[in-house]
């Protein structure tokens, strides 16, 4: 009896499977204390606005949040402040990571309905640290495949790390489903290899808004427990 190849959907992990609301929430605190401790005498509205613009106007590459440290000091604070803040925070945000990272209530359920048709894979750009969490949280198990941009050197949107992933997975772009938040660097390299792609809006990325044709899903998904639906009423 011959086994037919099941399909593959891979998934990014923050604000995809990893919830990041708790740790957001954290941070924006964190770091207005010490913008403003700097003298930049911003309230949290003006400072959301700024974070959002940041977002929205895609100053941010790989989604690091030293980086997004980086691009707001240079827009409200003196010249030479990134650097010195952005290293001030670092801690802060280690610890904030370890406590405050968690998945999706509705992520364990969603894999273990998907894993009876799918096969299932990660590729996502993240620290190390990332995999003790998906340990802790029991979703490890449902992953064929787990591509982690700090292990294997590479960096989404770079094809080459989708192609990497593919190929561990042992399937074809037409054979794949890519799910994520950030239109840049899960949705674009996606469908530009073939792939199908899901959207997901929980996230501080929703404020993204596409930029070409390449940028638009196939699907647009609120919450993870959509994705079973979604997948039945369309393949």
């Amino acid at each position: 009896m011959i086994r037919m190849k099941r399909p593959v959907i891979f998934f990014d992990l923050g604000q995809t499977l990893v919830n990041e609301w708790d740790f957001i929430n954290y941070f924006d605190v964190k770091f207005l204390e010490i913008l403003n401790g700097f003298g930049a005498r911003i309230d949290s509205r003006n400072y959301q606005a700024v974070r959002d613009n940041v977002i929205r106007n895609r100053q941010i590459s790989n989604g690091s949040v030293r980086e997004l440290v980086i691009e707001i000091c240079k827009l409200i604070c003196q010249a030479g402040y990134d650097k010195i803040i952005a290293q001030r925070l670092e801690s802060q945000i280690r610890e904030g990571r370890q406590k405050l990272f968690h998945v999706f209530d509705d992520a364990e359920e969603t894999l273990r309905v998907l894993s009876k048709q799918f096969d299932l894979g990660i590729i996502a750009n993240q620290t190390k640290d990332i995999v003790r969490l998906l340990d802790d949280s029991n979703i490890s198990r449902f992953f064929k495949v787990k591509v982690i941009s700090s292990e294997v050197g590479m960096e989404k949107p770079d094809p080459r790390i989708f192609h990497l992933a593919m190929r561990l997975a042992e399937a074809s772009p037409t054979d794949c489903i890519m799910v994520g938040d950030r239109l840049d660097t899960d949705i674009l390299p996606a469908n530009l290899l073939g792939m199908k792609t899901i959207r997901t809006t929980n996230s501080l990325f929703k404020l993204q808004e596409p930029l070409s044709g390449f940028e638009r899903p196939r699907y647009t998904v609120s919450s993870l427990s959509e994705i079973p639906y979604v997948l039945k009423q369309s393949l």
